[in-house]
């Protein structure tokens, strides 16, 4: 499928995604398939939707503690992009996330409920999309930078 999201309707969701690295590889959850969580059932990074005006960054940390258990005091914030838009193929949407790249120094998760699984994966699944589902509209420049952070 194009990356262009052309035929998408946007949606305000304003949100974060979370990619967290631990040595070279990268966390990957799988979400539950609950009608009430966007893009259900696939393979990809954690994000999360914003409370009320919340920081995007302080969203992340949020998100990351509750989906995961990694505080941050294990995380090392190394990056961020900002307008980046993000889709869900069955309800036709885009949004615009904030990403943000963090160094684990810890592999340690404890899964909440709107996860089912994880995995830490090598960049070459991800970008072969084994196991990984793209929900970027512009998923190169994500990857890019994923990969230069990697090496």
């Amino acid at each position: 499928m194009p990356n262009d999201c052309s035929s998408y309707r946007y949606s305000n969701r304003p949100g974060m995604t979370a990619i967290i690295i631990n040595m070279d590889k990268v966390l990957l959850l799988k979400r539950r398939r609950v009608p009430i969580i966007l893009n259900p059932g696939i393979w990809g990074f954690l994000s999360g939707g914003r409370d009320g005006n919340e920081a995007y960054i302080n969203t992340a940390y949020r998100e990351i503690r509750e989906e995961t258990g990694i505080g941050k005091d294990k995380l090392t914030l190394l990056s961020s992009m900002y307008g980046i838009y993000c889709f869900d193929r069955k309800r036709m949407i885009k949004w615009q996330n904030a990403i943000f790249f963090f160094r684990s120094s810890t592999s340690k998760v404890t899964l909440d409920i709107e996860n089912r699984s994880f995995r830490w994966a090598p960049i070459g699944d991800i970008k072969e999309q084994r196991m990984y589902t793209n929900v970027f509209c512009n998923e190169a420049k994500v990857l890019g930078k994923l990969e230069e952070l990697i090496r």
